[in-house]
C-alpha cells in the first residue's frame, strides 16, 4: 500500500511539474511575442535581428539571459535597465530557456486572418477637408520613423515635420516600430505605413491620425501603392506572402504565396523584398529574396496574374525604377551585382558588378553632364576589402565610376536642385557616424560629415521637397541606459552643409519626403 501511495504521489508531483513547465513555456512565448518578435521574427526565425531558436542560437541559456540584461551595444537591442518593471529575473530566464530549447515556429496568416484583423479607427466622413496645421504645400511634409526604445509602445510613432521650417506638425502612433512609408499618388491626404509587426496603417495627413489598420503579415517591411491609387501591396517575411489590399478600405483582395525555383534549381519559399509600382503599366513589381525571382503582378486582369522572371540573382533585396518606369534595377546580395530587368519585355537585360553585397536602398538617379546616371551602394560583408559607390549609365547600364567610400553604405539620396549625392556610412565600425557627399558632376567624394552626437549610426538621408535641406537619422542605440537620448534627427543646409538643427527622436530610422509620391525614383522630378 505504501508503495502504491508513493507511486501516486510521484505521479502527482510529475504532473504538477509538467503543468508548471507548460505554463512557463506559454508565458515565455507571450514574453517573446511582446518584447522580441518585432525584431527577431514572430516565428523566432530572424527578421531585422538574428534568429532565436534552438537550432540557430549558439549561446547557452545563461549567455542569452546575460545578453537580455546587458543589451548589444551599437545595435537596436536595449539594455535591461531601460526595461525596468517589464522583465523580472525569472522572465529573463524563461526567455533564455525558450530561445535555447524550442524550435522555430511554422506560422500561417491567411486572407481570412488578414480580413479579421482589419480595424476602423476613425470615421473618415468627419475628417477635416484641409490640413489642420500651417504648411505652404503638402509636399513639404517630411516623415520620420521613430522606432522607440523597445520597438513597441507609445514611443513607436511616425513624426511629421514641415520641411521648410522644421517644425513638428504631427505625430501618429503605430504601436510597433514603423519601418516604411508610401504615399497615395493622387489624393494628397493619404499615406500608408508598414510597421515591423506586419500592420499596414492608413494615415490621414490632414488630421494626422491613423484611420484604419490591418495586419498584412506577422513581420514584413515592403509596401507600395499602385500608380492609379486603387491598391496597396504589402509583402511579408513571416509568413512568405504578399497581400494586395483595397487602398480605400484596406480589405484584402488577393494573397500571393511567395515561392519558386531559385537560381540553383531548388524550390524555396521567399521573403518579400522590395515592392514597387511603375507608371508604365498598372502592375506591382516584387522581388522574391531567396527564390531569386522578380514577379510582375497585373492589376488590370482578374485574379491579378503573375509573370515570373527567374534566375535574377541569389538573395534579392532592394531596387528602384528608371524615371520612365521601364527598367527595374534590383540588388543581388550573394552575387555582388545589380540586375536590370526590362519590364516591357519581361527579361533580364544586364548584370552590373556592384562590390560587396549591394544594397540600393530606395535608389537614386541623377543628371550629370548630359547623362542619366544610377547610383548603387553596397552594405558590405565581414571580409569586404573595399567599399564603394557604383555609378552606372541608365541607358546602357555600363559602369561609369566606382567611388571609394569610408564603409558600408545603405541609402543614397539625391535631388535635382542639390549639388551632392549623399551616402550614409552604416554598420558598427568607427565611421558609422558619418555621411559622405559626392559631387554630382565630377563624381568625386568631396566632403565627409561626422553627424553630431551619433555614437553608432547615422543614416537614411533624405532631401526636402525643394532640395534646400536634408534630414539624417542619427541614433545611439535602443535605449537611454547611459543617460543619453536614444537619437537625434539632424538637419543640414544642402548647399553650405552647415547643421541647421538637431531634434531629439527616440531611435529614428527611415525618413520619407511627401514629394516621393510624385516621383518615380529618388533624385528626379516627376516630369523627368
Amino acid at each position: 500500500m505504501d508503495s502504491i501511495r508513493s507511486l501516486l504521489v510521484g505521479i502527482a508531483v510529475a504532473c504538477v511539474a509538467h503543468a508548471a513547465s507548460a505554463q512557463d513555456l506559454e508565458r515565455a512565448a507571450r514574453l517573446f511575442d511582446r518584447h522580441c518578435a518585432v525584431c527577431h521574427g514572430a516565428d523566432r526565425g530572424g527578421y531585422i535581428a538574428p534568429a532565436l531558436n534552438r537550432d540557430e542560437t549558439t549561446l547557452a541559456p545563461a549567455q542569452v539571459a546575460g545578453t537580455i540584461l546587458s543589451g548589444q551595444p551599437a545595435t537596436l537591442m536595449p539594455q535591461h535597465p531601460s526595461w525596468r518593471g517589464a522583465l523580472s529575473a525569472k522572465d529573463r530566464d524563461l526567455l533564455a530557456a525558450l530561445v535555447t530549447t524550442q524550435p522555430k515556429l511554422e506560422l500561417s496568416w491567411g486572407i481570412d486572418e488578414i480580413r479579421a484583423s482589419l480595424e476602423v479607427l476613425a470615421d473618415e466622413s468627419t475628417l477635416t477637408p484641409a490640413p489642420r496645421y500651417r504648411i505652404d504645400a503638402i509636399d513639404d511634409l517630411m516623415a520620420v520613423m521613430s522606432r522607440g526604445r523597445h520597438a513597441a509602445g507609445d514611443e513607436a510613432k511616425v513624426l511629421f515635420f514641415d520641411g521648410r521650417t522644421h517644425r513638428l506638425v504631427g505625430e501618429v502612433p503605430t504601436g510597433f516600430a514603423p519601418h516604411l512609408m508610401d504615399f497615395h499618388p493622387t489624393q494628397a491626404r493619404w499615406a500608408y505605413v508598414r510597421d515591423d509587426m506586419g500592420y499596414v496603417h492608413k494615415v490621414d495627413l490632414f488630421s494626422m491620425q491613423a484611420v484604419r489598420r490591418v495586419r498584412a503579415g506577422l513581420n514584413g517591411t515592403s509596401l507600395a501603392v499602385s500608380r492609379d491609387g486603387r491598391f496597396v501591396a504589402a509583402g511579408s517575411y513571416v509568413p512568405h506572402t504578399m497581400v494586395i489590399l483595397d487602398a480605400d478600405t484596406l480589405e484584402p483582395v488577393r494573397l500571393l504565396e511567395l515561392a519558386g525555383e531559385d537560381p540553383d534549381g531548388r524550390w524555396v519559399e521567399a521573403d518579400s523584398g522590395v515592392i514597387l509600382a511603375t507608371p508604365r503599366a498598372n502592375v506591382f513589381v516584387v522581388a522574391l529574396e531567396q527564390a531569386g525571382q522578380v514577379w510582375i503582378v497585373d492589376l488590370d486582369r482578374p485574379e491579378f496574374p503573375v509573370t515570373a522572371i527567374a534566375g535574377v540573382g541569389r538573395h534579392l533585396h532592394d531596387g528602384f525604377l528608371s524615371p520612365d518606369g521601364r527598367y527595374f534595377v534590383v540588388s543581388s546580395y550573394d552575387d555582388h551585382l545589380n540586375a536590370v530587368i526590362d519590364l516591357d519585355e519581361k527579361r533580364i537585360v544586364r548584370r552590373i558588378p556592384a562590390g560587396c553585397q549591394p544594397h540600393l536602398g530606395s535608389g537614386a538617379v541623377i543628371r550629370s553632364n548630359g547623362r542619366l546616371l544610377g547610383i548603387g551602394t553596397n552594405i558590405g560583408e565581414a571580409d569586404c576589402k573595399s567599399f564603394e559607390v557604383t555609378v552606372f549609365d541608365m541607358e546602357s547600364f555600363e559602369p561609369v565610376a566606382r567611388i571609394p567610400v569610408a564603409g558600408p553604405t545603405e541609402s543614397p539620396a539625391a535631388h535635382p536642385d542639390a549639388p551632392y549625392i549623399i551616402v550614409d556610412i552604416v554598420g558598427t565600425g568607427p565611421n558609422a557616424n558619418k555621411i559622405q557627399l559626392i559631387d554630382k558632376h565630377s563624381l568625386e567624394l568631396v566632403r565627409t560629415i561626422e553627424v553630431a552626437g551619433a555614437l553608432s549610426h547615422s543614416h537614411f538621408p533624405e532631401y526636402t521637397a525643394r532640395g534646400d535641406f536634408f534630414y539624417v537619422s542619427a541614433r545611439y542605440r535602443g535605449d537611454r541606459s547611459l543617460g543619453r537620448p536614444a537619437g537625434q534627427l539632424v538637419i543640414y543646409d544642402s548647399r553650405t552643409l552647415a547643421e541647421v538643427r538637431s531634434i531629439p527622436v527616440d531611435v529614428p530610422a527611415g525618413v520619407f519626403s511627401r514629394a516621393r509620391s510624385r516621383a518615380v525614383v529618388v533624385g528626379m522630378r516627376p516630369d523627368a
